[in-house]
């Protein structure tokens, strides 16, 4: 099986690609996922790990400062991250989301200025989009941005920002009002330190403890009119094609979080001696792991399809129910395998010295972000009535 034997299925290159991340996540990140999760404080370790291999940035292009690495070897490198630590996996799925916003919105003053050092890794990037009354429904946010001469002032408030009070730079979202006329949600490039900007309080989270979320308030936040990142009005259609493009990432990272639960299990059950033998012995543990395997896979090659078709260049507008699909699909296998793993493992299962219950709680987090899979599944019945 692929999960088992990679290089059966990999290009000499691609091998060489994930045995070298897969090195990197067991020898330096594997040993502080769990000390991570349990203390909540975010790996800078880590991130100086991932920075320091070339991998926070692999798919801005190279004339950026990035590796001109293609989406299918972002998957590979973050489906090996997330086999021991999902929040490290986290990392360049951030990159990768910011730089698809900026090369598709972006000036080519703000690329030079911004794509380098976020592809080297010397900045950090979050999107602030979601509001109290606006998850899902992003259209219904109320932050507003006002026309004052070159200038834009922003006051609102966004909340479950991945990344907030540690980025150095969030993508905000806002309704502008120009001659008392609203022209629709536009983005704009806001500096954490603008005056104006504060953060609020960090969630307590059931899992990705590593990587804070909290709120972002913003009073009479002034930018000038070059923060702007693409049209006035244009924030919504550029922030839904970058989720659209960034798809097969979330994916990758719940077929990683699959395949590293399914193993702690595989190798719990051939060691666990009970009743005569061990719970491998046990058609019905066979029949659980059989299901887990053959999910992973199905999960991991509609990623990878998706990923393969976007870099072959079709348009994603053509692509989105098959892209939802392999988001929503691979997440919900996470959420399954992972839940499954806890049960083989029994009472180990649910302590903290197995990984499997941090992957099962981190597993929930993917079902819900970057569009949750009840909004997946809405996008992939439009795309069949189309």
């Amino acid at each position: 099986m692929y999960g088992r034997n990679p290089a059966a299925f990999l290009s000499a290159e691609h091998e060489a690609l994930r045995e070298s991340v897969a090195r990197l996540a067991r020898e330096r990140i594997a040993p502080r996922a769990a000390e991570v999760d349990a203390k909540a404080e975010y790996p800078h370790d880590v991130f100086a790990a991932l920075k320091e291999h070339g991998i926070i940035g692999m798919t801005i292009p190279s004339r950026l400062g990035g590796s001109d690495a293609s989406l299918f070897e972002l998957c590979l490198a973050i489906e090996e991250l997330a086999k021991v630590c999902t929040t490290a996996a986290l990392m360049p799925v951030m990159t990768n989301i910011v730089g698809q916003m900026l090369l598709a919105g972006g000036t080519p003053e703000q690329q030079e200025r911004y794509l380098k050092p976020l592809a080297q890794g010397e900045i950090r990037f979050s999107n602030a989009v979601t509001e109290p009354e606006a998850g899902s429904d992003a259209s219904a946010m109320t932050t507003r941005a006002e026309a004052r001469g070159d200038r834009y002032v922003i006051n609102g408030s966004k909340c479950f920002i991945t990344g907030a009070g540690l980025s150095d730079f969030y993508i905000v979202f806002a309704k502008v009002a120009m001659d008392g006329e609203r022209r629709g949600i536009t983005a704009f490039i806001v500096p954490r330190e603008t005056p104006g900007v504060a953060t609020g309080r960090i969630e307590k989270k059931m899992g990705i403890r590593g990587m804070p979320t909290g709120e972002l308030f913003f009073t009479d936040c002034e930018v000038p009119a070059g923060a702007m990142l693409g049209a006035v009005g244009g924030g919504l259609k550029l922030m839904l094609a970058s989720m659209t493009r960034n798809r097969p990432a979330i994916g990758a990272r719940g077929v990683g979080l699959a395949q590293g639960a399914f193993d702690v299990a595989l190798d719990y059950c051939k060691n666990r001696r009970a009743f005569g033998g061990t719970l491998f012995d046990l058609q019905a543990v066979q029949f659980k792991l059989a299901d887990m395997a053959m999910e992973i896979e199905a999960a991991r090659a509609l990623v990878h399809r998706g990923a393969t078709v976007l870099d072959q260049g079709h348009d994603p507008r053509g692509l989105i129910g098959l892209l939802s699909s392999g988001k929503c699909f691979a997440t919900d296998v996470a959420m399954r395998v992972s839940t499954e793993a806890v049960q083989l493992l029994g009472g180990y299962g649910y302590s903290a010295d197995f990984p499997v219950e941090r992957l099962m709680r981190d597993a929930k987090h993917l079902q819900i972000v970057d569009g949750s899979n009840e909004i997946q599944r809405v996008l992939i019945a439009r795309a069949l009535a189309d």
